[in-house]
């Protein structure tokens, strides 16, 4: 009964950590696929893509802290 318990909080806490990884990971692919489009109109090679790779980490952050204060807020 108490591996129960346990195992479901371990998949609770894996959720959370599946969901943590994807929220970054889903900002930086679009930040990528942003700057490399930008940059081929745009004919600036490097500098749209560096500056979304950025900024794309940032917001990534950004969702990751939300994500975690409205976790936290619920409890």
């Amino acid at each position: 009964m108490q591996n129960e318990g346990k195992s479901k909080s371990d998949l609770k806490g894996l959720s959370f950590a599946y969901r943590i990884s994807s929220e970054l990971v889903a900002a930086l692919i679009v930040s990528v696929i942003l700057g490399l489009t930008l940059d081929k109109f745009l004919d600036t090679k490097p500098i749209a893509l560096i500056t979304l790779i950025i900024l794309g980490f940032f917001a990534g952050l950004l969702n990751i802290y939300r994500l975690i204060r409205r976790i936290e807020n619920s409890k």
